[in-house]
């Protein structure tokens, strides 16, 4: 039973972050070929953490309501399968921005709620959170290296050129929610969605620092995830090549995957946490100077930190912050001020930033945010007790 279940994990996780694998990198290279000007772009980039702030807790309530997440995580997954092939044919910013805003009302959920599941079974599956995501690293990673054989090996290709990530995308997306019901049953409390009484387990002052400072280093980060794929298409790195510097981070942010556990043992969430952060600092300041090929590979490697230190010490405090029967809402929420308030407000400011600055400039001023959500974790977060096996 242990090995199926690390086997059932392990396959979801995988299948779950192929289709972020094609969209992440791409999608705002497509838009930005598409004619949209820089402030568009921010806005664009906007949309999506503007709905994850608003729909993915209302998710978790209704997963965790619901009795068993399973049922919700599937709707989401299909919802989002149909909803994103329509972006192809967006030539406005106003149908863009439309489409956009649908697809992202369920698109990000299931990740959280995967979490929430996958953090319930860790003791039954023998093992550690990291080392059953780190298949969701993977199967990002595995797309990168597909479309640098399929896509154009020239820079600055049509917008039409990225059509084939579309459609994968769908067809990856339908694979994952097939596979959830190979996964084990999760119980939420199963009663009524809206509950004032237990909606005072996110307003306690360990929950709340521990949202300020990720608040303020997903917006900084937001910046990276707008433009790294636009920086590498002005200093002109060919469409098949972009792949493999996302590839690369990915690269290190699994191996750290395998040893983030035994480091969060170590040394404690709240350090990981705040190495993480640093992390973040670094590598914008360093992208705001024009980097050679090596020195932006190298500089992707700050992804082990930037994602993996700082994505799993967080989803493992949110989940020891907060009681077994509401982690779907919890994980969800976490998103909604990570993936949401934070990327909102960052991508919307990154968009003004370079429009007024450049990029360059934009970059060195968010690493200065990223430094003061770094002082922030240091003075305000405390560790958590042991609720959960990281």
């Amino acid at each position: 039973m242990t090995a199926d279940l690390k086997r059932s994990f392990s396959i979801f996780y995988f299948l779950l972050f192929v289709p972020v694998g094609m969209q992440a990198p791409y999608l705002f290279l497509f838009f930005k070929r598409q004619g949209f000007t820089d402030v568009q772009l921010g806005a664009l980039a906007a949309v999506t953490p503007v709905v994850n702030a608003l729909l993915p807790p209302l998710w978790g309530a209704i997963a965790d309501a619901l009795g068993d997440r399973r049922r919700m995580l599937t709707i989401l997954l299909v919802a989002g399968a149909f909803s994103f092939p329509w972006l192809m044919w967006t030539s406005s910013f106003a149908s863009a921005l439309t489409v956009l805003a649908i697809f992202s009302a369920f698109a990000f959920a299931p990740a959280s709620i995967a979490d929430a599941i996958a953090l319930e079974n860790v003791p039954k599956a023998g093992g550690d959170y990291g080392r059953l995501r780190l298949w969701g690293s993977i199967g990002f990673a595995a797309p990168l290296l597909v479309f640098g054989l399929v896509l154009k090996r020239a820079p600055a290709e049509s917008a039409a050129s990225l059509h084939p990530i579309f459609i994968a995308y769908t067809i990856s997306r339908l694979i994952s929610a097939a596979w959830v019901g190979l996964l084990p049953s999760s119980r939420g409390h199963g009663e009524r969605v809206l509950d004032l009484h237990r909606a005072g387990a996110f307003l306690n002052r360990k929950f709340l620092a521990l949202a300020l400072c990720a608040l303020m280093a997903t917006g900084a980060m937001s910046a990276y995830y707008l433009y790294f794929s636009i920086y590498l298409d002005e200093i002109g790195i060919a469409d098949n090549l972009k792949g493999y510097y996302w590839a690369l981070a990915v690269a290190a942010e699994t191996v750290m995957m395998l040893a983030i556990g035994p480091l969060i043992r170590r040394i404690g969430l709240k350090w990981t946490f705040a190495l993480g952060i640093l992390g973040g600092a670094l590598r914008l300041f360093a992208f705001s100077f024009t980097l050679s090929p090596v020195g932006i590979a190298a500089v992707q490697l700050l992804h082990a930190l930037t994602l993996t230190a700082f994505m799993v010490s967080g989803i493992t405090f949110v989940s020891r912050l907060t009681p077994p029967e509401l982690r779907a809402t919890a994980q969800t929420l976490w998103g909604s001020v990570t993936q949401g308030l934070g990327s909102a407000g960052g991508s919307w400011l990154a968009g003004v930033a370079v429009a007024a600055w450049g990029l360059l400039p934009m970059y060195r001023a968010f690493s200065l945010v990223s430094a003061a959500a770094l002082v922030a974790a240091i003075l305000f977060l405390r560790e958590p007790k042991d609720r959960e096996q990281v």
